[in-house]
């Protein structure tokens, strides 16, 4: 095995002689999303839900499920001074829920890291 030192003698005498799931092993990973065109604007919603990764000692545990939803409007201007211009409006993470996605524990984990909190991305696009 490479990167041995990584390991304590403990977790690699575990990893010898049992079945390890990897760190990004999550057992259910599901979306869900919604799009509605209302005069002349798309409307959207979707929803992630994670039943949340490994962690803890040879990556027997797992962390807490977590859930997170987002919304955007989309609409299309084609009458402006420059021609055709799209702008979207995105919310990212509503609820604005605190969920870790990983703790820095297991194999394969140097340190926590975190889901996004709530963002709002206002962006315009032109096509050439």
């Amino acid at each position: 095995m490479s990167s041995q030192y990584n390991f304590g003698q403990d977790e690699l005498n575990y990893i010898a002689n049992n079945w390890v799931h990897l760190d990004h092993d999550q057992s259910i990973t599901a979306s869900t999303g919604v799009s509605y065109l209302w005069q002349g604007t798309t409307w959207t919603a979707d929803a992630l839900f994670g039943s949340g990764l490994r962690s803890g000692f040879a990556n027997t545990d797992h962390l807490p499920a977590y859930t997170e939803v987002n919304l955007g409007a989309n609409h299309v201007f084609s009458d402006s001074p420059i021609g055709k211009v799209t702008t979207r409006l995105s919310v990212i993470n509503v609820f604005d829920k605190v969920y870790e996605i990983r703790d820095g524990s297991g194999i394969g984990v140097g340190a926590p890291q975190y889901g996004q909190r709530r963002g709002f991305y206002l962006s315009m696009s032109k096509s050439f």
